[in-house]
């Protein structure tokens, strides 16, 4: 076959999702297979040379935050050129980013089959999105990483996963597509005990000074993800006890000048050492110098680098974590810790154990996941997805249900596909038990259903009050169970039955937010607000009386008036004014009807008020100042209040003498 690998990343990049394509390739070539590796260029600095022509590189740019990580364009013109020519049957998709949307894109074009391998829950390094790790926005990450994953995770012929814990999240996603466990093979040949390097162990204990010591090791990517700083801690304790114990961090990433300060902080620079990102074919050397592998990650899709220790012969400690339960077992290959306390533990006593016995099953139990069987299980995926690509489905029943709906039972082997449609439906597409249907057709029946499970919540969204088009749309699209071809479907239909009516929405908006006594600039900024386009909004305002803006103006004006209890005229005036104003009244409405209304203020009423707002003003200050200055202090608040200079004077005239009584 001709089976086009697409994946971000690859050598010479050192990471799980590099290895397990290199490693497929390699496998698939082995057994004369045609392979292409569509990949991203590389780094600007890098001397590698690809050691074949069949690697083909896209142009990108670099995403630095992610570790060095490669993101190309989503399409090129070059690279579909290139595919054409190679005529693929299968496309076998390694990410979810530029090349994995191109992988999807050529797939549809060619009309192949897609296979999608998901690596790595993304979700764990959603902290890597989230400025200052800021939950709110850390939780948004989480929520636009499962769509994703489920977009392409439902979108594929065959979804393939390495480890059980990877399906269960999937499922939670709410996944429906097959999913295939198939753990990553390794060329278990690289790390067996038979090919030692006895020099280049020895150059590794010499300058890591590892001589007479029991060496503990992690090997993988140093971030937050991986829970080193926790390893760190647990070495404060350990050399309490035993100093012949010590830690080598093997490999590279954001956090290692980080950890690297820690660690002298500390004081725990003679008993930790960091050696930096290794090439491939020393890393089975670092394995071979060590005693013990550790890690406290709990982000683990399979474990590659558990794998690799144990096929070099080396007991395993882990951090518990469902994903590992198949590569560790516990007792046997290696031990799983929780807490810090039982990791310190676990070192100690091993230290001074026998490990032969575990070193014993961990050189077997690693043969489960050779590149080999590898290779049988992803071919098998390989053939179901030609299959399904060509397949077709039987009706096999159709039962009524509630309403005008049928269920709809379509056969393919083992595998069937239950549908609820409606009775128009099966009469367009012509259904009935015994016929047979193609794939675009089941994904068509497919589309009808959600549309119509769109539509019937759109009709109860819709009874409790009414929406507009944008709104709609959204509140639809927000649910997150309907693709966008599906919302569209179900909005026209909408619109066909008069449910959703923009124009009669904004009549319907003018009238009720005028007769709340809400303004008409208010109202077109909600309506705005609301997604109503501003050419229906002109049209309604073209035919638009000013005259019910200004009714509903005045109306309020006088409410305003008689309900005044303690503001002079110039104050209660700006009162109204503003309040106007905030509902969302027009200048020059605000204007007319202050103008049109008549303010009356009997003389008696004013000099009641004055008379009041100075005794309250006067019994709150009189202790503080002096008499000169409280009486300017009166004079100057009064007048801020609203009140007439002349008014104000001859209050403070007629009452100042009593009070100095």
């Amino acid at each position: 076959m001709n089976i086009a690998l697409f994946s971000d990343t690859y050598l010479p990049d050192i990471n799980g999702v590099a290895t397990s394509t290199h490693i497929l390739k390699k496998e698939l070539k082995k057994h004369g297979h045609h392979v292409l590796i569509v990949t991203t260029f590389l780094p600007h600095d890098s001397q590698y040379v690809d050691e074949d022509l069949d690697v083909l590189r896209l142009p990108g740019i670099d995403l630095k935050k992610l570790y060095g990580y490669r993101a190309s364009n989503i399409y090129s013109f070059k690279g579909m050129k290139e595919l054409k020519d190679f005529q693929p049957d299968i496309i076998h998709i390694q990410t979810e980013f530029g090349i994995g949307i191109f992988g999807k894109i050529a797939g549809e074009i060619l009309n192949v089959p897609v296979c999608y391998t998901y690596h790595t829950m993304w979700a764990d390094y959603s902290h890597y999105i989230a400025p200052g790790n800021i939950k709110a926005v850390d939780h948004a990450a989480k929520k636009i990483i499962e769509k994703i994953s489920k977009i392409y995770g439902d979108s594929c012929s065959e979804l393939i996963v390495p480890s059980q814990k990877t399906a269960d999240a999937l499922r939670e996603y709410g996944i429906s597509n097959s999913i295939n466990v198939i753990p990553t093979g390794l060329e278990l040949e690289h790390f067996s005990l038979a090919h030692k390097n006895e020099d280049l162990m020895q150059q590794i204990v010499k300058q890591y000074h590892l001589e007479n010591k029991f060496v503990v090791t992690f090997l993988g990517r140093i971030a937050p993800e991986k829970s080193v700083d926790f390893l760190i801690d647990a070495m404060s304790e350990i050399i309490k006890v035993n100093q012949q114990i010590v830690l080598m961090i093997v490999g590279g990433g954001p956090q290692v000048d980080e950890l690297k300060d820690y660690v002298h902080s500390k004081g725990l620079d003679d008993y930790i050492c960091f050696t930096g990102p290794q090439v491939s074919e020393k890393v089975p050397s670092f394995y071979h110098v060590s005693h013990l592998f550790v890690s406290a990650s709990i982000t683990e899709t399979q474990g590659l680098t558990f794998i690799e220790a144990m096929a070099s012969g080396i007991p395993v400690l882990a951090r518990y974590d469902k994903n590992l339960e198949g590569v560790v077992i516990d007792g046997k290959n290696g031990y799983f810790f929780e807490t810090q306390q039982q990791l310190v533990e676990k070192i100690l006593a091993l230290a001074n154990s026998d490990l032969s016995e575990l070193i014993e099953h961990a050189l077997e139990d690693a043969k489960n996941y050779s590149s080999e069987i590898f290779y049988e299980r992803i071919m098998k995926a390989y053939h179901k997805a030609l299959s399904k690509h060509h397949y077709c489905y039987e009706v096999v029943s159709l039962t009524p249900d509630k309403g005008h709906t049928y269920n709809v039972a379509f056969q393919f082997d083992n595998h069937q596909v239950l549908l609820n449609l409606s009775s128009q439906v099966i009469d367009r597409y012509g259904l009935s038990v015994g016929q047979v249907v193609d794939r675009e057709e089941l994904d068509a029946l497919k589309d009808q259903e959600q549309v119509a499970r769109a539509y019937q919540l759109a009709l109860k969204y819709l009874t409790y009050k009414d929406y507009t088009y944008a709104k709609m749309l959204k509140k639809l699209t927000d649910k997150g169970d309907f693709d966008d071809i599906q919302v569209e479907m179900t909005m026209d239909l909408l619109v066909q039955k008069n449910l959703i009516d923009d124009v009669e929405y904004t009549k319907n908006y003018f009238h009720k937010a005028t007769r709340l006594g809400i303004g008409v600039n208010k109202i077109i900024y909600n309506l705005k607000k609301d997604g109503v386009s501003p050419f229906v909004i002109d049209e309604f305002l073209a035919d638009y009386s000013q005259d019910l803006e200004y009714d509903k103006a005045l109306e309020i004006v006088e409410k305003l008036y008689n309900e005044n209890t303690t503001r002079p005229q110039y104050a209660l005036i700006q009162n109204i004014k503003n309040k106007l104003f905030n509902k969302g009244f027009s200048q020059d409405v605000v204007e007319r009807a202050i103008q049109d209304f008549d303010f009356v203020f009997p003389k008696e009423h004013t000099k009641k008020l004055l008379t009041k707002e100075y005794y309250r003003v006067y019994n709150r200050y009189k202790n503080r100042y002096d008499k000169h200055i409280l009486k300017s202090k009166i004079i100057t608040f009064l007048v801020q209040k609203g009140y007439e200079y002349d008014d104000v004077v001859e209050i403070i005239r007629e009452l100042w003498e009593d009070n100095d009584d």
